[in-house]
């Protein structure tokens, strides 16, 4: 939840500034006039103050005076016009935290109010290591004068320079105590992975009740030494981190281990360079069995046919017929997800009518379906018009991902019957691809590792490429992938399509289309 931020400032200002504070979560206090606004601070104690600097009804800096007089514990941002820059000067004098020129832009309000954030939390430190309240609780009146002022604010300085250093190192930190429980993160963690304080890290990071075992912030504990470890986090927009993360031990006064500091790296795009210049070696080396073994089925089937020419016997020649023909698709598909991923190429865009590459998509999957008697369904909806796209890309990702879908429903023994959706809808300016079936499903580790390269849950039968090349790919244009499944349920693949290649966030899919529930 945000903080409580009370706001006077003409009607119209007004509503914009608390517009914005809604969109960052902040609940806002408006008042009318100078007395509104002292009798609402005094009733909601609110955390910070923005006040403009023509109230109606008294002088603005005097207000000022008088907010900081009743409320010395609350940040005031106080706002005026660039012909009056002096009057900010003042206001800082008569105790403002801050001031900023109007028009205020949203990029200033959110600067102006990250600073002041930062002053409560070392403020709060400060009252707490000062013995001004307990537990970090604002204390109701200022530090006393004299000497203690000054040595409070001296102490504040130096706690306002280590926050500041805290914050803007350029790697995500957290603390954690003896219960594992995350006591502090920095605002980089914070705005990647949000404010998990009170949260313990294995239920964040591995979704464990229990503590994980071989924890390098235990070994810590036990040891006092510094412990090094990659893990793979994932951010508020559903994006994937791998961060390199050392441990470190912070000591208490009696020099005991009272908590140990995780500090951990973004290294995820040097594990792509790293993948992407090794991977051609070994995408020859995982795979060079497999083509073997295609190779030698590949004779297989053809000796079954000459065997069955020479015998007169039709069916031996259709069955090695068949047998030939999966093995040439086998190598076509593998061949070409070869040389997708040894060379990296553009898109080559261009209007496609929607429904038309729908129709070509879902081809493959009727076939496929038709031939192993699965039911396939294709369902378009209303005014799909046409998007811009590289359909020699875009196709083989879709039909991939259609594939998948065919190979979950055969490797199922359980269900009597399997069916397969494939549904195409319109959501403004974005194209929706829903591709739902119920076969087997997936477990947590398949589902957390299905586009990273080389994962198969095929065995040899795939080359852990399609996937990764389909999610690839849709990234290119723009777009996501999400995936809902349960293990013996079935899956339900939602692709984000821009009308226009751009960037878009990574997205739920939301849900009434289910395995459970398929319309047919």
């Amino acid at each position: 939840m945000g903080d409580k931020i009370l706001l006077l400032a003409p009607a119209e200002l007004g509503q914009k500034l608390a517009k914005q504070l809604a969109g960052w979560g902040h609940i806002s206090l408006r008042a009318m006039d100078s007395e509104e606004a002292l009798d609402l601070a005094f009733r909601h104690k609110p955390a910070i103050s923005i006040l403009d600097d023509a109230p109606p009804g008294s002088e603005a800096l005097e207000l000022v005076r008088r907010f900081k007089a009743q409320h010395p514990w609350t940040e005031t941002i106080f706002l005026t016009d660039l012909n009056d820059i002096e009057r900010g000067a003042r206001a800082l004098e008569f105790g403002a935290s801050d001031f900023l020129l109007k028009p205020v832009s949203a990029h200033r309000l959110g600067v102006a109010l990250r600073r002041a954030q930062d002053r409560l939390v070392v403020r709060k430190k400060l009252a707490y290591l000062s013995g001004l309240a307990p537990n970090g609780a604002m204390p109701a009146s200022l530090p006393p004068a004299g000497g203690e002022t000054s040595r409070a604010a001296q102490l504040y300085d130096t706690l306002q320079q280590y926050q500041q250093l805290f914050d803007e190192v350029p790697c995500y930190i957290s603390v954690l105590d003896h219960h594992f429980t995350i006591t502090a993160v920095n605002r980089r963690f914070k705005e990647e992975f949000g404010d998990l304080v009170g949260k313990t890290c294995h239920d964040v990071y591995q979704g464990r009740c229990e503590g994980c075992p071989d924890c390098p912030v235990g070994d810590t504990f036990v040891d006092g030494q510094s412990h090094q470890y990659e893990q793979m986090l994932r951010a508020l927009d559903g994006r994937r981190f791998n961060v390199l993360t050392w441990t470190a031990p912070l000591r208490d006064a009696q020099g005991e281990i009272n908590q140990v500091m995780e500090m951990s790296t973004d290294i995820t795009q040097i594990r792509k360079l790293q993948d992407h210049l090794s991977s051609l070696g070994m995408v020859i080396s995982s795979i060079s069995h497999g083509v073997k073994g295609l190779l030698t089925a590949l004779d297989g089937g053809m000796y079954k046919m000459r065997a069955g020419l020479e015998r007169g016997d039709m069916g031996r020649v259709r069955k090695g017929w068949e047998l030939v023909e999966l093995m040439m698709k086998r190598i076509r598909s593998t061949v070409l997800d070869i040389l997708y991923y040894a060379k990296e190429r553009e898109l080559d865009t261009e209007l496609v009518d929607v429904a038309e590459f729908a129709k070509g998509v879902a081809l493959a999957g009727e076939y496929a379906a038709d031939k192993h008697g699965l039911d396939f369904k294709l369902v378009l909806g209303p005014d799909l018009g046409r998007f811009e796209v590289d359909p020699n890309a875009l196709n083989p990702a879709m039909t991939n991902i259609l594939e998948n879908a065919v190979d979950a429903c055969l490797y199922d023994r359980e269900k009597p019957r399997h069916r397969i959706l494939f549904q195409v809808s319109r959501e403004d300016d974005v194209l929706v691809f829903d591709i739902v079936d119920n076969g087997k499903g997936m477990d947590q580790q398949t589902l957390d590792n299905m586009f990273t390269l080389f994962f198969t849950s095929k065995g040899s039968a795939g080359t852990g490429l399609g996937l990764f090349i389909a999610n690839d790919t849709v990234q290119q244009h723009g777009g996501s992938i999400t995936v809902d499944s349960e293990s013996g349920e079935g899956s339900h693949f939602h692709v984000r399509i821009p009308e226009h290649p751009m960037a878009m966030p990574w997205e739920r899919a939301p849900g009434p289309l289910t395995s459970k529930n398929l319309p047919f």
